[in-house]
């Protein structure tokens, strides 16, 4: 496309003006992100869980927990990861990642 480059060298003269606008400020490049910390050990099970799409009354079977603790272990989870559904759980979990591994393992299992 040839009226991609205008809109870059546009860009870029926006960015000139701005930085431009505030000569006594000096640009410092974000920090790094911090790595986030592992789940805790205790629901490490119940995100794997999750993490295969297994049904609640299945996961409590598999991890020997009555429904009640499941469920309580589950909100325990998103509350550490700062969600308020299982869907933002998961898409947190990713974002730290802490699926990484169980996604490895399950294909490798080939699952």
């Amino acid at each position: 496309m040839s009226d991609s480059t205008p809109r870059k060298e546009s860009h870029a003269h926006g960015l000139r003006l701005v930085v431009g606008a505030f000569p006594d400020e000096r640009f410092t490049p974000r920090p790094a992100r911090q790595p986030f910390a592992p789940p805790p050990p205790h629901l490490v099970p119940v995100l794997a869980e999750l993490s295969r799409g297994t049904p609640d009354t299945v996961a409590c079977r598999n991890l020997h927990m009555s429904p009640r603790t499941y469920s309580r272990r589950v909100a325990e989870l998103l509350e550490c990861l700062g969600a308020e559904s299982r869907f933002q759980g998961g898409a947190q979990a990713v974002r730290r990642g802490w699926l990484v591994g169980a996604y490895l393992a399950d294909t490798a299992e080939g699952g």
